[in-house]
């Protein structure tokens, strides 16, 4: 009698917890629609044709998904879904023998069977061995071999959409992501991960504020210095007539926008802001970092600056600390065209520092025929410095003939592979130019946090030189070229379109480019208007 009592226990407690087993949450249910739905459109060679509305695919198939319970139901619909789509026949171009860049790819997910029956994967990995090898109706490539998104309704008066359609632009978005953006290996956050954790947040949002906070952190999650959303809204922002950086960990005025602005305001190099409007600035830091994208920490805590002090309010009040004292004081705010600002106004495009030290600011703007110039003016000195702390006017190719006797290999670039998505295929690499007039003297290359983009392309391409120094800090760690995709609801968001590395295989994403000496400007050198980094390499061109 105990034997059966206890047979009937284990049998009793066996069966609810193989039930236990099969149910599938919400989010599961969701994170394998938004997965099973990207994948469909980029590799099902029928849908990629166009011949299926795929919005409405997904409005049709979200209810059927969310009223099953257990993974062969689930697992049933999405079998049905696939062949109502069409046959699939052999692909006998599938078998590339390409080398790839695959770091990003992982299609393991279409194989568990925790979620998944046998024959839906079996379907899956199917699709996968032959996959569309014609043109896709929502991707294609530029010449340059970054992607463009096509063919896709952007919805521009969904501002704040059904839950449907906040889920139909999660999915889009985070499939676009994950077969085509360079970089997804390098984010700090498992990119899986972040689309079960946006599923919840995107659900439960109440309006429109609350919607857009979701995509800003949504896009934080790159961790991309070229990645931003812009909901159309800066205009109504007014700033103060300086810019705040991170300076030995502190919020730091770094530059003044308008000389008689910052004075009528009280504000001067080097202030440190304590607080605003009565806010700790660490707290403030602390809620809109993860808001804000950026490859690395000081990029995204100067990025973050730019938004905690700006207002639609037309003043605020600052805490600052100077000479060592407490100062409260009310700032107004402006309309940032009201400064008369030119970034790099300062600077000219090159002058002698002294007899054997000349210096060219990569920031102006030069014809081909003047950089030659330059450069002959140039040649009988002992060094040059050339600097790269803001964004270059000319292309790279303009300049590295001065640097090199040869041509050189500087960066290795690879791009999507939209017949394979989630892998990527290595470009021709990069190459720097030449002349036999190329300057013999030492080259000092100066770089920052606003070195961005080309900037950190055309380092890469001067570091080839057979002498040459980089001094400063790390630079903004987001190379190649960025492109621009809409978002549901009329936005338009971007993200890094191409992979770029050194031809060792070293990182440039992120960590910005290789330097030599390390230099960080200080508050006191703020105070006392010093260029640090200028002062490093004059005093290193004069060894």
């Amino acid at each position: 009698m105990k034997k059966t009592i206890l047979l009937i226990i284990l049998i009793f407690f066996s069966y609810n917890f193989l039930t236990a087993q099969q149910a599938i949450s919400e989010t599961e249910k969701l994170t394998s629609l938004g997965k099973i739905y990207g994948f469909l459109k980029y590799y099902h060679p029928e849908v990629g044709k166009g011949k299926f509305d795929w919005d409405k695919e997904f409005i049709k198939i979200l209810p059927k998904v969310l009223k099953e319970t257990d993974k062969e139901s689930l697992s049933q619909v999405y079998i049905n879904w696939i062949e109502s789509l069409g046959k699939i026949e052999n692909c006998k171009k599938c078998n590339s023998e390409e080398e790839y860049f695959d770091k990003n790819f992982d299609l393991s997910w279409t194989q568990d069977t925790t979620l998944f029956s046998n024959e839906l994967s079996s379907k899956l990995k199917f699709i996968e061995k032959n996959r569309n090898q014609r043109e896709n109706f929502y991707v294609t490539t530029e010449p340059i071999g970054n992607i463009k998104i096509i063919n896709e309704p952007t919805y521009k008066d969904f501002e704040f959409p059904k839950e449907e359609y906040r889920l139909l632009g999660l999915f889009k978005y985070w499939n676009i992501i994950e077969y085509f953006y360079p970089y997804k290996y390098l984010t700090d956050q498992d990119w899986d991960f972040v689309l079960s954790e946006m599923i919840d947040k995107i659900r439960n949002v109440k309006n429109k504020d609350e919607y857009q906070a979701v995509l800003k952190e949504l896009i934080a999650n790159l961790d991309d210095s070229h990645a931003w959303i812009s909901f159309n809204d800066s205009s109504k922002y007014k700033f103060l007539p300086v810019n705040i950086s991170n300076v030995e960990n502190q919020a730091v005025v770094s530059e003044i926008f308008n000389d008689s602005l910052a004075e009528i305001n009280d504000l001067k190099s080097g202030d440190i802001i304590v607080k605003i409007n009565d806010k700790n600035i660490e707290s403030e830091l602390k809620n809109t970092l993860k808001y804000v994208s950026g490859s690395n920490l000081n990029f995204k805590t100067n990025k973050s600056y730019s938004t905690i002090f700006r207002d639609t309010l037309d003043s605020m009040h600052l805490t600052i600390m100077r000479d060592g004292e407490i100062q409260n004081i009310s700032t107004k705010l402006y309309n940032f065209n009201y400064f008369g600002y030119i970034k790099n106004k300062r600077r000219l495009k090159s002058k002698s520092i002294t007899e054997s030290i000349g210096y060219i600011n990569m920031a102006s703007k030069f014809t081909p025929k003047q950089f030659e110039e330059i450069f002959e003016t140039f040649s009988t000195k002992k060094s040059i410095i050339i600097d790269l702390r803001a964004y270059p006017e000319l292309k790279y190719k303009m300049f590295t003939r001065y640097f090199n006797t040869e041509d050189k290999v500087f960066a290795l670039k690879y791009n999507p592979d939209i017949s394979y998505p989630g892998r990527f295929v290595f470009d021709k690499s990069a190459k720097t130019g030449s002349s036999r007039k190329a300057f013999k003297g030492k080259f000092i290359l100066l770089v920052n946090d606003n070195s961005l983009s080309l900037s950190e392309f055309t380092a890469m391409a001067f570091q080839t030189a057979d002498n040459i120094i980089t001094i400063g800090n790390q630079t903004a760690g987001a190379d190649g070229r960025n492109i621009a995709i809409e978002y549901l609801g009329g936005y338009t968001t971007r993200f890094s379109g191409y992979g770029i590395m050194y031809p060792d295989g070293t990182e440039s994403q992120r960590k910005g480019v290789k330097i030599d000496v390390e230099i960080t400007p200080t508050i006191n050198g703020l105070r006392q208007g010093r260029d640090e980094i200028l002062e490093k390499a004059i005093e290193i061109a004069n060894k």
